[in-house]
């Protein structure tokens, strides 16, 4: 069973194809139509019967003459063939059209001054020759048989009558399609001019949503664009909410130290070390949120560059050895290569761990240790950084990528955390076309994974 193609280019090609064909087709047989009724069988047949007729006369002479127009007479049905004899008459005795008897009773148009055969112009008289002399005419008449095309039965005005009717019919189908291509076109215009005005709730009506040709994939793709949108105009919106929030703290501790600072000479040096720490509070979230809009900023992978996993990892690593003996803290390196490549961004994947490691230093308890480990996966590569910190309830493991989210335990601000570390973190893997997960660690503590697409093979 045959089935209409889904695809807006089939149907196009397909509808454009059938009326090329129906044209082309119409034209045809309407020129044949046309050609059929004006062409005369007589014409066409002369030929073919006056060799014939030469033949047998060229070999049997008058007698295989009369043979062969015996033959004809009885297998060619409504045609009519005399064969008028030197003395006038057909050789088969019979009676002779009118018109023809009248050509020959008058001698205007002879094919001879003494012959008796004449010649008609308007009918086929075609002469032939005996070996004797003799000459011999050849006169052809066809019937037109009592079925006939249909179209030479028309009349002038039923023939119009179908034009008229065939212009409908291809006017109505073109309107048909014209409405299914224009229909959803016009509600993808209306979705943009919606959606640029400021609806960005604004999404495609689900008839055109559902459909299964290249509109319905253009409007599906419309509608994850609004949704991405909406998400990212929101976010924006949370963001400037946040950082006027995280703001507020410090310059309004500020100003607490300058009141201070002002009701007692006593009070300076305190309130001075409070502005110093707040403005170093101040110095560092204004960088953060600097940072993260800038990786907003960039939607594709310019700039990035093969790098060795393994080498940059050791680099962290060893600073991070160097910042854990301040704390009594040990750090644990294992990787399961020698070397890794992958494709990115050096100083962006390196800003990415140092801010889970550092924030596995910041957060596990002195005295133990950590774990930074580096494996490889069918389709990537997984950096684990694994803590003994005070760990994440559960249900808020999937929200502290969330920028300046806080978790109800004493991962907060109390700690000197800002809230944007592990969002700058998430953004920098979006970027490369990863993931960044967190899970509980058992026996207490977090382990944060980080997955990257991998680039080439690794070497053992």
């Amino acid at each position: 069973m045959l089935r209409f193609p889904k695809s807006l280019y089939g149907r196009f090609f397909l509808s454009l194809w059938a009326v090329t064909i129906l044209t082309v087709g119409g034209g045809i047989g309407l020129t044949w139509l046309v050609l059929a009724e004006r062409a005369d069988p007589a014409a066409s047949d002369s030929r073919t019967l006056l060799l014939e007729a030469a033949r047998a006369l060229d070999s049997g002479g008058e007698v295989s003459l009369v043979g062969w127009l015996r033959h004809v007479q009885s297998v060619r049905r409504g045609v009519g063939v005399f064969v008028i004899g030197p003395n006038g008459r057909d050789l088969l005795d019979r009676a002779l059209p009118p018109s023809l008897a009248f050509a020959l009773a008058h001698p205007d148009g002879g094919v001879g001054k003494d012959s008796p055969l004449k010649i008609l112009p308007s009918q086929p008289l075609l002469v032939l020759v005996a070996r004797d002399g003799r000459q011999y005419g050849i006169y052809l008449r066809v019937w037109r048989p009592p079925t006939q095309p249909m179209f030479r039965l028309l009349s002038v005005s039923d023939r119009y009558l179908m034009l008229l009717l065939a212009l409908a019919v291809t006017a109505i189908a073109s309107s048909l399609l014209t409405r299914a291509i224009a229909r959803p076109v016009r509600a993808l215009g209306q979705a943009a001019r919606l959606l640029a005005g400021g609806a960005l709730d604004t999404r495609v009506p689900a008839a055109v949503h559902n459909r299964r040709d290249e509109l319905g994939i253009l409007a599906r793709d419309f509608d994850t664009m609004a949704i991405r949108l909406q998400i990212l105009v929101q976010a924006r919106e949370q963001l400037l909410c946040d950082v006027s929030h995280e703001l507020r703290s410090p310059l309004a501790r500020m100003r607490v130290a300058l009141g201070l600072a002002h009701q007692s000479e006593a009070e300076v040096p305190a309130a001075l070390e409070r502005l110093d720490i707040e403005v170093s509070r101040l110095d560092r979230l204004i960088g953060q949120v600097l940072s993260l809009a800038r990786l907003d900023s960039n939607v594709g992978p310019a700039g990035f560059a093969p790098i060795d996993l393994v080498e940059l990892l050791e680099s962290i690593v060893q600073d991070a050895i160097f910042e854990g003996q301040g704390r009594n803290v040990t750090v644990a390196w294992q990787a399961t290569v020698e070397t890794l490549l992958i494709q990115g961004r050096a100083d962006w994947i390196a800003s990415a761990v140092e801010n889970v490691v550092r924030n596995a230093l910041r957060y596990t308890e002195p005295g133990s240790s950590i774990e930074v480990a580096l494996g490889t996966a069918a389709d990537g590569v997984v950096i684990e950084v694994r803590d003994r910190g005070p760990g994440v309830p559960v249900a808020e493991l999937a929200r502290i990528f969330e920028p300046f989210y806080r978790v109800t335990t004493a991962r907060g601000r109390d700690t000197g955390g800002d809230g944007i570390g592990l969002a700058i973190v998430a953004r920098v893997l979006q970027l490369h076309g990863g993931h960044v997960t967190a899970a509980a660690r058992t026996g207490g503590g977090l382990v944060i994974r980080l997955w990257l697409p991998r680039v080439g093979r690794p070497t053992t």
